[in-house]
């Protein structure tokens, strides 16, 4: 039974390692209750708040030892046209704890004068770059400490990244391409059994409709791509009623995966959330499609920020 339990912990870190590898970023489907900086640098400091958010993501959580994602970050405009960040990433999956570190930056260029539609959301360019600094560590135990499967493995080890984004907004639209986790070291194919993350290329195409003047819809897609026979899609759907200086909303994400030809149906996520003046919440449930769901059950995803005013940069450039 001890052979079993240590056979099946190895294959989920074996499976993080594949799925996950050494990522150090937080490819999630709840872009609503997320910020879009963790997976595109060119949102850093896109608003005139200082952004804190909180995140912790369950997955599978009737699977021993399932996936555990926690997360916490900053962002603004620090002068001018530029914006800083940072965040910190403690993953767990089975055996294999991951933790990054991740500095971003970002610069805005006015376009288009001032958005009328969405008063809330910048008209602008921009473009950014962000450095991942993600450790691996694989703590697995077994009866034979002479077992080759371990005894090739190093315990530790740390990866270097670099990515980078492009961003527009323009009257309630919303673009983005990015290029996340390129590696600086490490990046042969395999090296002492673990493997780096591939390159991801990333993209994100949404638009913020006034239904009337306290009710608005948001449509959005997500695509991501390794090129590999990999690639992901997510479809997202939030409605947002305001009331002065808060507001309530719901909504859904549909996930769908591509591999070898071949896709896959993986979740459906409700969301609800709320504005409650420069605090905010949100909430997901994800429930999973695949056959690793029906075994693990489902997860959920918890979020807290907080905007508070920018004293960094209190008038920043508009135009």
């Amino acid at each position: 039974m001890k052979k079993q339990n240590i056979i099946l912990t190895l294959a989920m870190s074996f499976l993080s390692i594949c799925a996950y590898a050494q990522s150090t970023l937080p490819f999630d489907e709840q872009y609503f209750i997320m910020d879009k900086f963790l997976v595109n640098p060119s949102f850093t400091g896109a608003t005139d708040d200082i952004v804190f958010k909180a995140s912790h993501r369950r997955h599978w959580d009737n699977m021993p030892n399932g996936p555990v994602t926690t997360i916490a970050s900053a962002h603004a405009n620090i002068v001018d046209r530029v914006g800083l960040g940072v965040y910190f990433l403690n993953d767990h999956n089975g055996n294999t704890k991951t933790n990054s570190f991740n500095i971003s930056a970002a610069y805005h260029i006015p376009i288009g004068g001032e958005n009328t539609k969405n008063p809330e959301q910048k008209n602008q360019f921009s473009f950014g770059t962000s450095l991942s600094f993600a450790g691996m560590h694989f703590n697995g135990i077994t009866e034979n400490p002479n077992d080759p499967i371990y005894s090739d493995m190093e315990n530790r080890v740390f990866v270097p990244y670099i990515n980078f984004g492009a961003s527009a907004t323009y009257q309630g639209w919303m673009i983005g391409l990015s290029v996340l986790d390129i590696p600086l070291s490490y990046n042969d194919p395999i090296v002492n059994q673990y493997e780096p993350s591939p390159i991801f290329y990333y993209g994100m195409l949404g638009k913020t409709i006034n239904v009337a003047s306290n009710f608005e819809i948001e449509p959005m897609v997500a695509y991501r791509s390794n090129f590999d026979e990999d690639s992901r899609l997510d479809a997202n759907l939030r409605a947002k009623a305001k009331f002065e200086d808060n507001a309530v909303w719901l909504g859904a994400n549909y996930r769908m995966d591509f591999f070898n030809g071949e896709n896959k149906s993986l979740s459906v996520s409700p969301m609800i959330g709320a504005e409650i003046g420069r605090m905010n919440l949100g909430f997901a449930y994800n429930i999973g499609l695949s056959d690793m769901a029906f075994d693990g059950s489902n997860g959920f995803t918890a979020v807290l920020g907080f905007d508070i005013e920018n004293f960094f940069n209190p008038n920043p450039t508009t135009e």
